[in-house]
């Protein structure tokens, strides 16, 4: 070993010491893609593509690791004034990130406020005064903080107006306008437990859909504001039983509901026939589109 951190007479003790620490740092970074990799493997059965992918994979990650570690600082770009934009860039980012997750364990109101907090403090140099001669990159960039601070007065409006969606800030401002949530756009019936399910299910023989969904799920947000409104939506579910599962407050009910129906969590929909049978390709995982929720509809009618 010729080296370790950049320093002659290195040991193997502490290369095997940063190994490890790259594993530790690594590690959460290729979870999401090993697990896809090996849920495909267990789904087809395809071993061979499944390999292939695995060894892809370890090549990615592997290949940059050793050419940093045969070339060291030599293979790193020099540092200079640029890095301060891309660290501007990455720490919007982070910020961004860190708003996007506290918004799905806050309410809405709160997770709007955050956000507002969030453009408020990355304005990007709106209010720098502008220097003679400054390059067409600063003036562009400060025109983008000029309108990521609008962005976040905005937001902050729709929070002291009882808005809750970033993507519609002021929709609270709308007097008289209809909400679009489920609520108002589908007459959903809400359950939280196995048997209140049966019992619903009992009710009526026709075909329904189970729509697991919980107050801190961000994405059953998104499908509120552009599924349930969407009128080929409405007139597919007519004639159905749409039957809401909350789990916002998950306790031993919800995990059994989730096992009834073989869910993960939401969101989720669940197609059944007028004889409680669950029909094939119909469930929804996601965000889907209207016209998935339509086809899934009139393949159980």
């Amino acid at each position: 070993m010729a080296a370790v951190g950049g320093r002659p007479g290195g040991t193997f003790a502490g290369a095997a010491g940063l190994g490890f620490t790259s594993a530790l740092i690594m590690g959460p970074c290729v979870t999401a893609p090993l697990a896809g990799a090996l849920l495909y493997i267990a789904q087809t059965g395809d071993t061979a593509l499944g390999a292939a992918a695995l060894f892809s994979l370890g090549l990615g990650q592997g290949v940059p690791l050793l050419l940093l570690g045969a070339f060291g600082s030599r293979a790193l770009p020099r540092a200079g004034r640029w890095m301060q934009v891309v660290n501007r860039i990455f720490g919007f980012i982070f910020l961004g990130m860190a708003a996007w997750l506290a918004g799905r364990v806050v309410p809405p109101a709160a997770g709007l406020a955050i956000w507002s907090g969030v453009l408020a403090g990355v304005f990007l140099g709106a209010l720098d005064r502008p220097e003679s001669g400054a390059a067409p990159t600063a003036r562009l960039r400060q025109a983008a903080g000029v309108a990521t601070l609008l962005a976040a007065a905005l937001m902050g409006v729709g929070v002291a107006s009882g808005g809750d969606d970033p993507l519609r800030p002021l929709a609270g401002l709308r007097l008289g306008a209809p909400r679009h949530d489920s609520e108002k756009a589908v007459a959903f019936t809400t359950i939280r437990s196995v048997p209140e399910l049966e019992e619903e299910l009992a009710r009526t023989d026709r075909p329904a859909m189970i729509y697991f969904t919980a107050e801190w799920c961000v994405s059953c947000r998104s499908i509120e504001r552009r599924v349930w409104p969407d009128p080929g939506v409405q007139a597919a579910l007519s004639e159905m039983q749409v039957l809401a599962a909350d789990l916002t407050t998950f306790d031993a009910d919800s995990q059994a509901l989730l096992d009834r129906l073989r869910s993960v969590g939401p969101p989720t929909m669940i197609f059944l026939d007028a004889e409680g049978r669950e029909q094939k390709e119909t469930r929804l995982i996601g965000e889907p589109g209207p016209a998935d929720v339509v086809a899934s509809a009139r393949a159980v009618q």
